[in-house]
């Protein structure tokens, strides 16, 4: 079984993190990996950057993750809605 989750982002390098999850030996992994694009193929492959966790260890790994994402989401909130503060009005 190999299956690529996606792109999680995108680096300034060019490359790109990818989340997949693969069988090796009857043993299942998924990987957070960096890939980069080969120029002659335009196929991405992934490089020794990144790692591979067993399978049977993701679900220790996600609340942990989950908590760190809302410290870390607490920095990089971002809001599109205009605050305005609107005093009395002095007709003349």
């Amino acid at each position: 079984m190999d299956k690529d989750y996606g792109t999680a982002f995108h680096k300034n390098n060019g490359n790109a993190v990818k989340v997949t999850v693969n069988e090796f030996r009857n043993n299942l992994y998924l990987h957070i990996r960096e890939y980069a694009m080969d120029g002659d193929t335009g196929q991405w492959f992934p490089t020794k950057s990144g790692f591979a966790l067993p399978a049977d260890e993701v679900c220790s790994l996600l609340p942990l993750l989950e908590e760190a994402a809302k410290e870390v989401s607490r920095r990089f909130v971002h809001s599109t809605q205009f605050e305005f503060e609107f005093g009395e009005v002095n007709e003349r």
